[in-house]
């Protein structure tokens, strides 16, 4: 397989900021005097949302909500790369406190335009998106990869995410699904796509990426998540510090997600040769377990239904299923297989490629 690029930085960010009952509707009546202008209303669940796109193009959005009758508030999304004039939306952001300022800068005209009366500095960071793209020549190891991670281990207190059908976060919820994973908890998502896909399905395919297929990792923090990773109270902490550390960790923040999910650092071989390897070991019931393993892995939706089937199957504790992945770990195998008539024949660990 090529060894694809690498490019660490961050996507996206977002900023929370509460506002009165009249300064709600004062930026409500605003953003309605733009193009791209959308309400979603639940009342089931008493949530109310106004969203303006009229500035994505800029590298803004806007929502403005409230849930369970909580305070108003808007969130500022922004995509930095976009925001200072990158035309290619598959570009990262690597902070730096004179383009930050810049950023900033062109981010508060928007703000002051739409009668938000708050600037970026003012308010509470509230979500940063770790990122990497993977960048092939071959569109099949991004095809594979997302195989792969679809079938990692679901983490604890994380559950599934999926693009619904008329939920306007894409325009073809179906197409959506099969090239994205994601799961998330309250603190944090992972979440990896195809961004190739997702471009070309938005219209926003760049020139620079033609011939190249882009596979996106992102950890999705949230202010738990950062102060996971940054420590301590992150609230003496300016946005551009936080937004900062956390883009030099993204090497460590990822790795960390992606060893979790997956388990086993080793290759990922066709099935019929991960089970030749494991039928070299000699003791006969640790392979038993490791075939029994790789079947269900590969028969089961994940590898926490597969490890839920072996703990059944053979009555283990956690203790003895973690030293069935050390030996997988030895073998320098993955129990998550490439079907035998794939046509690539193997594919490195996705934590080797981050140092």
């Amino acid at each position: 397989m090529e060894k694809p690029q690498i490019i660490l930085g961050i996507d996206t960010f977002s900023f929370y900021f509460p506002l009165s009952y009249h300064q709600k509707e004062h930026v409500i009546t605003r953003l309605k005097s733009y193009k791209g202008f959308y309400q979603e209303n639940d009342y089931w669940t008493e949530s109310y949302e106004y969203r303006s796109e009229a500035f994505a193009d800029r590298g803004i959005k806007i929502y403005v909500f409230q849930k369970k009758q909580s305070v108003w508030g808007p969130m500022i999304t922004v995509h930095p790369m976009l925001l200072l004039g990158d035309p290619d939306r598959s570009a990262l952001y690597n902070p730096r406190q004179k383009t930050y300022r810049e950023l900033e800068r062109r981010a508060n005209g928007i703000l002051e335009q739409v009668g938000i009366p708050c600037s970026l500095d003012g308010m509470k960071l509230y979500r940063v998106d770790v990122t990497m793209n993977m960048i092939f020549r071959d569109p099949a190891p991004v095809n594979a990869y997302l195989r792969i991670l679809k079938k990692g281990q679901l983490l604890p207190h994380y559950q599934l995410e999926f693009f619904n059908k008329g939920s306007m976060k894409a325009k073809d919820a179906k197409e959506a699904n099969q090239n994205s994973y994601k799961q998330s908890c309250r603190s944090c998502a992972f979440f990896a796509y195809n961004k190739t896909a997702q471009l070309r399905m938005t219209n926003h395919f760049p020139h620079m990426l033609i011939g190249k297929s882009v596979l996106r990792i992102e950890a999705q923090l949230r202010r738990k998540g950062m102060k996971k990773w940054l420590g301590g109270d992150i609230k003496e902490l300016d946005n551009r510090h936080i937004i900062q550390q956390l883009g030099n960790k993204a090497p460590k923040i990822l790795k960390w997600y992606l060893k979790r999910t997956l388990l086993v650092h080793g290759e990922h071989l066709h099935y019929q040769e991960a089970v030749e390897k494991v039928a070299a070991i000699k003791r006969e019931e640790m392979q038993k377990r490791m075939i029994y393993l790789l079947r269900k892995t590969s028969d089961c939706r994940d590898l926490s239904a597969a490890v839920k089937a072996l703990q059944e199957t053979y009555s283990l504790n956690s203790g003895q299923c973690r030293r069935i992945f050390n030996k997988f770990e030895k073998l320098g195998v993955s129990p998550i297989t490439l079907p035998n008539t794939d046509s690539l024949s193997r594919l490195p660990d996705l934590s080797s490629f981050l140092k």
